[in-house]
């Protein structure tokens, strides 16, 4: 026999407990207390008795689908933007029924001690100078807690009508890693080398939606490439090749140049000032592509932090939607499509000699 607990009688509506006094009608199986089946006297199921078709039981209600929910539950830890409905945050786990965490960043304790997130410090806690923080399930925080803004409060002014609640819904993905590193340039005026702006230069920042300099420096470094493409295969090469073979280099042989033929080359080199200048010109443009890489390492972190604190003013003050939260959460996070297709297209381009 079926589980009828918590379905209700067709009859009187109630829901079955457990141990009533359910009867099931002989033709459709559908369930009834007893005493509500003596009452009717027969089934109430007339059209399922007629098309020969069986009672099945209500579907359960559907959960909210927290995608398409409006979110407007700011995390009180991360101030990531949360659905309507959501007990939890779904980036860093806090909970968002609770009290809102309390932050000072001002505030001075009689000691002139400050807490971990720029607040007055309690005397006399259990952690000695301020008190443990709590994660978003009630408890204390366990050893190496996963912090997504890196230590530093949402709440904490970054710049002039811009917190870091405010930068890290631009930021999104590694949060701990940038808002501790603004955080630093803030204080201290200083840049932070940022190596993946350093290895990827444009497409880094065309990755992290800086649009017009990362298209600049991606246009340069495209530009640099192509440049020394062209310049070994159609200036270096031949040049190379007349040069070995007036030293007298088997080019043949996988044999390798000699020192004395090395010697001939360079002299035949310093005879011609331009052709030495072609010599070495790819190592020229190959510098040249390392100091736009350098530049982009040591400038990227900064140029970032600017163009948030750029997006948030912009953002509040157009204020269309009425909810800047809104608009600065779709706006946020890094584009991975553009990575992908310039990933592609530099592959295309490397291999492109091959096909030739």
């Amino acid at each position: 026999m079926l589980d009828y607990t918590g379905i209700k009688c067709p009859v009187c509506g109630v829901p079955f407990r457990s141990g009533d006094d359910i009867v099931v009608c002989p033709e459709c199986g559908a369930p009834y207390h007893r005493a509500c089946y003596q009452e009717k006297g027969a089934c109430i199921f007339d059209d399922l008795h007629k098309e020969g078709k069986e009672w099945k039981p209500p579907a359960p209600p559907q959960a909210p689908d927290p995608r398409a929910e409006i979110k407007d539950q700011e995390c009180p830890v991360c101030g990531t933007l949360n659905g309507h409905s959501a007990l939890f945050c779904n980036r860093c786990g806090a909970s968002l029924t609770g009290e809102p965490r309390q932050y000072n960043n001002t505030a001075v304790n009689q000691g002139g001690a400050q807490g971990p997130y720029g607040g007055a410090t309690q005397q006399g806690s259990g952690y000695g100078a301020y008190p443990p923080p709590r994660t978003g399930f009630g408890g204390t925080v366990p050893p190496f807690a996963f912090d997504p803004m890196g230590g530093v409060s949402p709440a904490e002014v970054l710049d002039t009508g811009v917190s870091f609640g405010d930068a890290s819904k631009l930021v999104k993905q590694n949060t701990a890693y940038y808002m501790p590193v603004f955080r630093y340039m803030k204080q201290t005026g200083k840049n932070k080398f940022n190596f993946s702006a350093f290895l990827f230069s444009g497409a880094w920042m065309l990755y992290r939606k800086q649009y017009k300099y990362g298209a600049i420096v991606t246009a340069i470094m495209f530009a640099l490439f192509i440049a020394l493409q062209a310049v070994c295969y159609l200036v270096w090469l031949p040049m190379y090749t007349q040069l070995a073979q007036q030293a007298g280099v088997d080019l043949t042989t996988q044999a390798g140049i000699t020192t004395e033929q090395s010697i001939v080359i360079s002299q035949l080199l310093a005879q011609d000032p331009l052709s030495l200048f072609c010599f070495y010109l790819p190592l020229v443009i190959v510098a040249a592509m390392l100091v736009v890489m350098l530049i982009v390492g040591f400038r990227g972190n900064k140029m970032y932090m600017r163009h948030c604190i750029r997006t948030v003013r912009k953002v509040k003050a157009t204020g269309n939607d009425g909810d800047p939260n809104n608009t600065l959460d779709a706006r946020g996070g890094v584009n991975t499509s553009i990575a992908v297709c310039l990933f592609v297209c530099y592959m295309l381009i490397v291999n492109l000699p091959l096909w030739l």
